[in-house]
């Protein structure tokens, strides 16, 4: 994909956020601009503390800025936008609701119709494997198969913007190399706008179309990383020499900047 010919879908322009405390202010993010050509899969890679979530939080319009703009589709954006699903390091799944009616919650929450949105349910879950644990409740599923239904959840209202905060962060290695799979295949399948917060730069190389490195204190953006491999990638493609070079271009710049040393990237 030519992200560089899409439209842009999402325009962060001169963005900055801080923090008010009675022993200093803390500059979260400072003048970031950024594009985010539409369907395009875009992560934001940077080691703790350097606003990934922050600025996840604004884009959402859970947070406002301190300063600069939003804009989706070409709009500036004035509280949390419209089509925007989201999926958190923790599935936040409820225990005493059966997987079915996890996956419900946003058409309960948004007053959608149930009996025309319970069927897309059904067939999300079959997708991501999940078809035989439907009335399971939480706690009978692994990790892995949680994440798989808060992923669901985030889909259900077909939103055309999907942020996705560490979603694979407190998986096992195997889970999330087979997670990343099954997202890479979703993507190709709706061509969602993504925005994915990682601290992997391997989970980054692999599903991004778009890599944007940051750095902390404060928050900002290092440099932007276009990723050319042809999709469908294999989990082999890490084994390529542009992927290890890609690899130790990102660790350069972390070690540049200071990252590297605290072992929150890797």
């Amino acid at each position: 994909m030519d992200v560089a010919l899409a439209a842009a879908h999402v325009s962060i322009e001169g963005l900055g956020k801080t923090y008010k405390s009675p022993r200093g202010d803390v500059v979260a993010l400072q003048t970031l601009d950024l594009q985010l050509p539409r369907g395009a899969f875009v992560s934001l890679l940077g080691p703790s503390g350097c606003g990934k979530s922050t600025l996840l939080k604004i884009v959402s319009g859970v947070e406002a800025p301190s300063s600069g703009d939003i804009r989706i589709g070409g709009e500036v954006m004035r509280g949390p936008p419209d089509g925007l699903g989201m999926v958190f390091q923790r599935d936040v799944l409820m225990d005493w609701r059966s997987i079915l009616d996890n996956v419900m919650l946003p058409v309960e929450f948004l007053e959608l119709p149930r009996k025309e949105y319970r069927p897309k349910a059904r067939e999300l879950l079959r997708l991501f494997g999940l078809g035989d644990f439907m009335d399971r409740y939480p706690w009978e599923l692994s990790g892995g198969m949680r994440q798989r239904a808060a992923i669901c959840r985030a889909l259900l209202t077909d939103p055309q913007l999907l942020l996705m905060d560490e979603p694979f962060g407190a998986l096992d290695a195997f889970t999330r190399d087979e997670l990343n799979l099954e997202l890479q295949k979703t993507w190709l399948r709706t061509r969602k706008t993504v925005l994915f917060v990682t601290h992997s730069i391997p989970e980054a190389i692999f599903l991004s179309d778009r890599i944007v490195v940051m750095a902390a204190r404060p928050g900002r953006i290092v440099e932007v990383i276009d990723v050319d491999f042809p999709r469908p990638r294999p989990l082999s493609v890490r084994e390529e020499p542009e992927f290890a070079r890609l690899a130790r271009h990102i660790r350069e710049i972390f070690e540049a900047t200071g990252a590297l040393g605290g072992g929150d990237v890797g």
